[in-house]
This record gives structure tokens, C-alpha cells and sequence, in this order.
């Protein structure tokens, strides 16, 4: 199964482009099997998701968020569904509700405006080691050595801004899964593999495509392309 761990779109992240039906053309036409929408400080309400799978043919569309804390370190919630998630503002209330819910924290984007993380960042499940928003392996190697040593999961993910950031980095796992915490599961055993697609595009993307129309002729050439480790 091809996982997208981390994606925006403009309903309710204004620093996206992305239009929440050519989120799932793309990830249709990308070959992805789930995809977690995580837009900024907000959960989408359970209607609206429900209406947004109407598009979907065969990908699973699947709630999270992503949290800014104040100290400007963001995290993300992968099957965050309640409000409640939009209240919380410290690491304790979301590692908190987090467990009490099953759904994976992973720490966005480490190493990108930070040189050192808080303590409380080695209690979270995952890390992000790559993304198109910081696709340095000067980060990556940061990123992979603090999972290492604080026993997190290193993840792969697009951080998807814009349709032509989708379809670079992402997970696979062979385990199929119903529901958030059952992939959380999958995650914590290591039962998956990082995947990215081999490119020479500029990264992060110097525009943000927000639809299949303006995708450039590399990433339309890219769709379906088998991946590499």
C-alpha cells in the first residue's frame, strides 16, 4: 500500500493550492492506496471528509492535522477526527490525546528551522527524515540519527503544498489497514519501507501546482513510475 503521511489543501490551509478533488486526482493517478489530509490547526469536519471520498475510486482518504506548537515546531496527528485536536496547544495535550486515541505523532519537517529539538520531540512516534519542503541530506542524516537514538520511526513524506510536490516521498507497507492506529501499528513494528522517486526537479518546487493542468511534463511523466528506496 502507498501511503501519503502529509498533505494540505486550500480548504482549510491558506499556504496550500491544492483543490481537495485534484488532491485525489493526483493521488489516483499517482498510484496511492491512502492518503492522510492534514491541514494546519484544523480537522475536517466528518461531512465534509465523507463528501470528499465521493471522489475517490480506489484511494482511501483518511483525516489527521497538523499542529503548530508555540515554539514553532509542528506536529502531525494521523487520524485526528475530533475538534478537540484545534484546542491543543502544548506537547503534553497532544501526545496526550494522541495516545488515548492510538493515532501516530510524527514530528514535520525537523531540522529545517531548528538546528537542536526540545526534549519533548523524543517522545513522539515518527520523524520526518525527507519531504519536499526540506529535501536536504544534511537534514535527513539529523533526522535519521535522532530516530535512531531516541527509537523513532523515520518517514518519508510529501508535505504537499502543491500537486507537483505529491508523488517524491512517501511510505509502503505490504500490511493492509483499515484504520489509523492500525497503520500506527504497522509503523511502530518498522512493517514499512520509505520510498521516494528518482528526480532531478528543483526541491522544494519553485511553484506550487494546484491541478493536473499545470503539472509540469516531468511530474505527468513520473505517474506510475516504479519508485526507488
Amino acid at each position: 500500500m502507498k501511503v501519503e503521511l502529509h498533505s494540505h489543501t486550500d480548504v482549510f490551509s491558506s499556504c496550500s493550492r491544492i483543490a481537495a478533488p485534484e488532491l485525489i486526482a493526483m493521488a489516483e493517478a499517482s498510484g496511492y492506496d491512502a492518503v492522510f489530509v492534514t491541514d494546519h490547526n484544523k480537522v475536517w469536519p466528518a461531512h465534509d471528509l465523507a463528501a470528499l471520498r465521493e471522489h475517490c475510486e480506489r484511494v482511501r482518504v483518511l483525516p489527521g492535522i497538523e499542529i503548530a506548537l508555540p515554539d514553532n515546531h509542528d506536529i502531525l496527528v494521523l487520524g485526528a477526527e475530533s475538534p478537540i485536536y484545534e484546542s491543543l496547544h502544548t506537547p503534553s495535550e497532544v501526545l496526550a490525546q494522541a495516545c488515548a486515541d492510538g493515532y501516530l505523532t510524527v514530528l514535520a519537517h525537523p531540522f529545517r528551522w531548528h538546528d537542536a529539538l526540545p526534549e519533548y520531540c523524543g517522545l513522539l512516534d515518527a520523524i520526518e527524515v525527507y519531504t519536499c519542503n526540506h529535501p536536504e541530506d544534511a537534514q535527513a542524516a539529523q533526522a535519521v540519527a535522532y530516530a535512531a537514538q531516541h527509537n523513532m520511526a523515520p518517514v518519508y513524506s510529501s508535505d504537499a503544498h502543491g500537486l507537483n510536490f505529491m508523488n517524491r516521498f512517501w511510505i509502503e507497507t505490504d500490511e493492509p489497514f483499515d484504520t489509523p492506529q492500525e497503520l500506527r501499528r504497522a509503523i511502530l513494528a518498522g512493517r514499512y519501507e520509505n520510498r521516494k522517486r528518482q528526480t532531478d526537479a528543483v526541491l522544494p518546487p519553485p511553484f506550487k501546482a494546484g491541478s493536473m493542468a499545470e503539472l509540469a511534463e516531468e511530474d505527468l511523466a513520473g505517474l506510475y513510475v516504479q519508485p526507488t528506496l
